[in-house]
C-alpha cells in the first residue's frame, strides 16, 4: 500500500493526509483577496449545499454519521484520512465551487488517481499526479459518453423521470420545469392512488418502456413517470392497492447505462451513455406517519434507547449508529462540539428516517447488543427500516 506523501501541517501531532489545494499562483490570489468584500470570502470559504448534507460538520471537520471523520475544510487546502471516491469528489466540488482552476493534489497513489479524474471531469487542472496513457484514454472516453448522454436526453427515447399533471396519454400535459421537478424529487407526494403500470414514457409510442404512477392528490390528477417506480412497487412494505392514500417519494439518484437511440427512439447499437435515474419509495400514508414519529424519537435524547426501539422495533440498527456516534464524540475535546456533534449525527439519522430511507443493517454480532425487541421482529434485511 502506498503511503501518504509528505505536506505541510500546522501541529506536529497531526499525520501526514492526503490532501487537495489550489496551486501556487491560485492561492497568492485567493491570499490577496482575504481583505476584499463578503462575497469573495464566501465563494473562499463555500461548500455546496448537496456536499454538506451527505455530512455532519463540527466546526471545520466533517464526519460520516457513524463518527468516521470524512475530511477537514483548512480553507485553503482539504485534508482526508480517506481514498473514498465519494469523498473525493466531494472535495473535489468544494474545490470547484471555491474556483480553483488549478489544483495540487498530494497523498496515496490511488487518492491522486481518483482526484485527478473526478478534476478532469469537473474541467479542474490537476497538480501532483501523472495519468497513464490508458488513464487518459478512458477519461476520454468517460467525457465523450456524458456528451453523448446529453445529446441522448432530446431524443424522444430517453428515460428521463418526470411528473406531470393530467391524465395519462394527455398530450396537453407538459413536463414540469427542471426547476420544479427538483424541488418536488425530496419532497413526498401524497394523494389517492388512481393506476399504475408498464408503458411507453409518456405514452410515446417511439419512447422506451417505463413506468408510471397516477395519484389524485389535493392539487388534482398528478403522473410520475420513472422505471425504479416498478421495483418501488413491488417492494414496499405496505404493499399499497388502488384506491389506497399513498406517498411517493425519491429518495436519491443513481447513475445507469441506457442505450443509444436515434431521433426516432430506435436502438442505434451505438453503445451505452450513462444517465441519472431517481430511487423510488411508494408506500401508504400511515407508513410516513409512523416514520415521522420514530424520527421525533431519535432527534429527543430524553427519549431512551429502550423505549424507542420498544415503539419502532426497525430503528435497533439505527441506535446502534446513534451508539457508535456517541462513542466517537469522546474523541473530541470540546464538550460543546461533542454534544454539537452526537445532536448533528441525531438529526441526520431522523432525517433518513422520516423520509423513509432504508435503515442500517444489524449484524449478529451487533443483534446480541440489543436486549429488545426481539431479532425476529425486525423486517428483512433487503426492507425498508
Amino acid at each position: 500500500m502506498d503511503k501518504p506523501e509528505s505536506i505541510s501541517t500546522s501541529s506536529a501531532k497531526e499525520p501526514p493526509q492526503n490532501s487537495i489545494r489550489p496551486s501556487k499562483t491560485k492561492r497568492q490570489q485567493t491570499e490577496r483577496s482575504s481583505n476584499t468584500p463578503s462575497g469573495a470570502t464566501a465563494v473562499a470559504n463555500a461548500v455546496p449545499q448537496e456536499i454538506a448534507k451527505r455530512f455532519v460538520q463540527v466546526r471545520n471537520k466533517y464526519y460520516f454519521p457513524d463518527g468516521a471523520r470524512a475530511f477537514t475544510d483548512r480553507g485553503n487546502r482539504l485534508t482526508t484520512p480517506s481514498e473514498n471516491t465519494e469523498v473525493v469528489r466531494s472535495l473535489i466540488g468544494i474545490a470547484q465551487a471555491r474556483g480553483w482552476h488549478d489544483i495540487t493534489v498530494r497523498g496515496t497513489e490511488r487518492f491522486r488517481q481518483e482526484a485527478w479524474v473526478q478534476a478532469s471531469i469537473a474541467g479542474i487542472q490537476v497538480r501532483g499526479y501523472r495519468p497513464s496513457e490508458f488513464e487518459q484514454g478512458r477519461l476520454v472516453r468517460t467525457l465523450a459518453g456524458e456528451k453523448a448522454g446529453a445529446a441522448a436526453a432530446q431524443s424522444p427515447g430517453a428515460e428521463a423521470d418526470s411528473i406531470t399533471r393530467g391524465s395519462v396519454g394527455d398530450e396537453s400535459s407538459a413536463r414540469v420545469s427542471n426547476r420544479a421537478t427538483r424541488v418536488e424529487r425530496d419532497a413526498l407526494l401524497l394523494g389517492r392512488l388512481l393506476d399504475h403500470g408498464r408503458a411507453p414514457y409518456k405514452q410515446d409510442p417511439r419512447a422506451a418502456m417505463s413506468y408510471f404512477v397516477k395519484l389524485k392528490t389535493a392539487h388534482g390528477e398528478r403522473v410520475v413517470w420513472g422505471v425504479d417506480l416498478e421495483r418501488a412497487f413491488k417492494e414496499s412494505l405496505t404493499r399499497p392497492q388502488t384506491g389506497d392514500e399513498v406517498g411517493l417519494r425519491s429518495l436519491r439518484q443513481e447513475k445507469v447505462k441506457i442505450p443509444v437511440r436515434d431521433d426516432v427512439g430506435r436502438v442505434t447499437g451505438e453503445g451505452e451513455v450513462e444517465r441519472v435515474r431517481n430511487r423510488w419509495i411508494v408506500e401508504k400514508r400511515e407508513f410516513f406517519e409512523v416514520r415521522a414519529a420514530a424520527a421525533r424519537s431519535i432527534q429527543d435524547p430524553a427519549v431512551s434507547a429502550k423505549q424507542a426501539v420498544r415503539q419502532h422495533p426497525e430503528l435497533v440498527g439505527t441506535y446502534l449508529t446513534v451508539h457508535a456516534a456517541e462513542l466517537a464524540a469522546k474523541h473530541i475535546r470540546d464538550p460543546d462540539d461533542r454534544a454539537r456533534f452526537v445532536a448533528m449525527v441525531r438529526a441526520t439519522l431522523a432525517h433518513s428516517v422520516a423520509r423513509g430511507e432504508p435503515q442500517p443493517a444489524v449484524r449478529l454480532r451487533e443483534r446480541a447488543k440489543v436486549r429488545t425487541p426481539d431479532p425476529r421482529e425486525r423486517e428483512p434485511e433487503s426492507a425498508r427500516g
